[in-house]
């Protein structure tokens, strides 16, 4: 089969995909398709296009062949969502009693592939592994790492009720605290990027008790809070069609976001493998404004493992934050913000309350999604911001950019804060 024959192929079935709830497509139909992607006959093969092999390696494999070591460790929530994280305890063979711990936690619709799929000497996985710390990795609830739950009876709809709030309140204290008797170390650094800083900020702000000595610094990367000046063309158009889009998937029971399977994941690797400047378009219009600044190689490697899933709730909520030119909780509608908050509207999200925890962050000047002008603002609100710095980056540049020399600067607030 052709690479034109392919893409083509890929395009009807996305179709089909995206409809399958609605039509009821017959099930035996479905697996003839899936079978082009199985390995007897798979639909994007390393032949088929000129792509770094890394577009097609596992978390684990990755790390394995640069030399470190890998482990797998699941952590239950309290809410029953079943989370995997991966570690990388040091270089293989090396000891990591005693070592520094650091838990790095990825953006929305991502998974902890994204920090080790630049190449080997700058991905912000391996800088840390080799700068001396015991790093960790999370997977947010829902992404294809997280996909389960305690109770195997949970309805579709129950399952996807959670943004990055319950993040906040479920999965961070659960995976912090499994981490830290693992290790047996009692405090660590926490590394976010974009959703990966929502999470925390809310948990700092409605929680920060329970992370005060637990955390010893927050390292922000693209940090997303208020979205008043969000220049994504993706958010701009999902917020402005919130209600058609939401009522519609609700609708049809579909409350999962861009899921990680067979044919999503086949469709961006044969597609950013085959055409690159689509994903660099793709990027164009979600995250960086400008891509001169991204690895165009990496970005590849990158968008083959993306995207990792979420929930539609999770998008909602970002959505009603940049229309409400608030951060604050999830509006449930004036009914549901009584029966929820005793309000009939929903809590800010208080950043002046925290109080304990150093922050520090990371600015991209060409972030499309977490604008500087909106983080200046956050600057403002934190009474605990110990570094703040903007760089010529977009969103994913801090993932995948050609200058990935911001790094030292988080390596030299660790040494400050949390030495390895």
């Amino acid at each position: 089969m052709t690479n034109s024959s392919r893409i083509l192929v890929l395009a009807s079935l996305l179709a089909v995909h995206s409809v399958t709830s609605a039509q009821q497509v017959h099930q035996h139909t479905m697996d003839h398709y899936k079978t082009l992607f199985e390995e007897e006959n798979p639909i994007v093969t390393a032949d088929d296009v000129n792509a770094d092999p890394d577009l097609y390696k596992t978390f684990q494999q990755i790390v394995n062949q640069n030399g470190f070591a890998y482990e797998e460790h699941t952590v239950t929530t309290q809410d029953g969502y079943i989370l995997k994280v991966f570690r990388i305890p040091g270089i293989s063979g090396e000891a990591s009693n005693g070592k520094k711990v650091a838990f790095m936690q990825h953006g929305i619709l991502d998974s902890a592939d994204c920090w080790v799929t630049h190449n080997s000497a700058v991905a912000p996985a391996f800088q840390m592994a080799r700068a001396g710390y015991d790093v960790w990795f999370g997977n947010s609830r829902g992404n294809k790492y997280s996909h389960s739950h305690r109770n195997p009876s949970i309805s579709n709809y129950d399952y996807w009720q959670f943004s990055f709030a319950e993040m906040g309140k479920g999965d961070l204290p659960a995976v912090i605290n499994y981490v830290r008797a693992v290790t047996g170390q009692d405090k660590l650094a926490y590394i976010g990027h974009s959703q990966g800083t929502s999470q925390m900020y809310y948990a700092l702000a409605t929680n920060e008790a329970f992370f005060a000595d637990k955390i010893s610094v927050f390292i922000a990367l693209g940090p997303v809070m208020k979205l008043t000046h969000c220049k994504s063309n993706l958010l701009q158009i999902v917020s402005s069609n919130d209600a058609l889009l939401l009522d519609t998937c609700k609708a049809l029971g579909i409350y999962e976001f861009f899921p990680a399977n067979w044919l999503t994941t086949g469709a961006m690797r044969l597609l950013c493998g085959t055409l690159p400047s689509l994903c660099a378009l793709g990027n164009y219009l979600i995250a960086d404004e400008d891509l001169s600044q991204d690895d165009s190689d990496r970005l590849t490697v990158y968008f083959g493992h993306f995207p990792s899933g979420t929930s539609l709730r999770c998008l909602e909520h970002y959505s009603q934050i940049l229309k409400s030119d608030n951060f604050q909780d999830f509006d449930y509608g004036t009914a549901g913000n009584n029966q929820h908050y005793g309000t009939p509207n929903p809590p800010q999200i208080n950043l002046q309350g925290i109080s304990k925890v150093p922050i520090a962050m990371f600015v991209g000047q060409n972030d499309e999604l977490a604008t500087s002008i909106d983080n200046e603002w956050a600057k403002t609100q934190l009474n605990t911001l110990v570094f703040y710095q903007e760089y010529p980056l977009g969103h994913l540049s801090f993932m995948v950019g050609k200058d990935m020399s911001y790094f030292n600067d988080v390596l030299s607030t660790l040494k400050k804060y949390h030495p390895a």
